[in-house]
């Protein structure tokens, strides 16, 4: 059979690219209900940004054939998603967590601070420090999906990254504010590729970040 070119081609490559989606959005919800919400959403996460990391980094020799990626059948994309859930889940909560009680402090210090200490240096440098903290969440569960780190490191590094190539870091700012307007003009998205339409630019600029930091570390060393 010939391979699809032209409009049939790129047909069929939305359609399997919407397909897959719509399969990360099940397995997001069904696996965040597996670890009893708590502790499934961090996990769930990192292994629907591992699977768009791998297919952005590994695309297959047939992926302009009509029957799509052997990798994205349901049994085949139920097993990697559970082994890479199975092997993230505590780590993971850990990085996610620790990240969540980072912006629950500066909050409350932002607050406390404009309620009672009232001082503007103090302001501006929490304010500082939440948009590093911001920008961390924006990179980490590619960084986490992308090196094999340890625990502490993955913090720094995402820091980093999102910092030496800040224009990606607008982008996926912008991204994720047209994946907004999207799903207020088509809410019926929300119900079926929700996490994938905010995955996709976050994944796709930080990844485009880190390919960055690497070559400039390449061609330095």
């Amino acid at each position: 059979m010939n391979e699809p070119r032209g409009i049939i081609r790129l047909s069929v490559r939305v359609g399997q690219t919407l397909l897959l989606g719509t399969k990360l959005q099940v397995l997001f919800i069904l696996f965040t209900l597996r670890g009893g919400l708590v502790l499934g959403l961090f996990p769930a996460l990192a292994t629907c940004t591992k699977v768009i990391l791998r297919r952005l980094a590994a695309k297959p020799a047939d992926a302009g054939a009509l029957f799509g990626d052997p990798r994205d059948t349901w049994p085949a994309l139920y097993q990697e998603f559970r082994q890479f859930y199975r092997q993230s889940f505590w780590e993971v909560n850990g990085i996610g967590y620790l990240g969540v009680l980072a912006v629950v402090v500066l909050v409350i210090d932002l607050a406390v601070n404009a309620a009672f200490l009232r001082s503007a240096p103090l302001q501006y440098g929490l304010i500082v420090l939440l948009i590093l903290v911001l920008s961390y969440w924006l990179y980490v569960l590619t960084i986490y999906g992308r090196y094999n780190l340890r625990f502490w490191q993955y913090f720094r590094q995402a820091l980093i990254i999102s910092v030496a190539r800040f224009t990606n870091t607008l982008a996926i700012i912008v991204g994720s504010v047209l994946a907004t307007v999207l799903l207020v003009i088509f809410p019926a998205l929300s119900l079926i590729a929700l996490v994938p339409l905010y995955l996709a630019p976050t994944v796709w600029f930080s990844y485009q970040s880190c390919l960055h930091v690497e070559a400039v570390l390449h061609y330095a060393a």
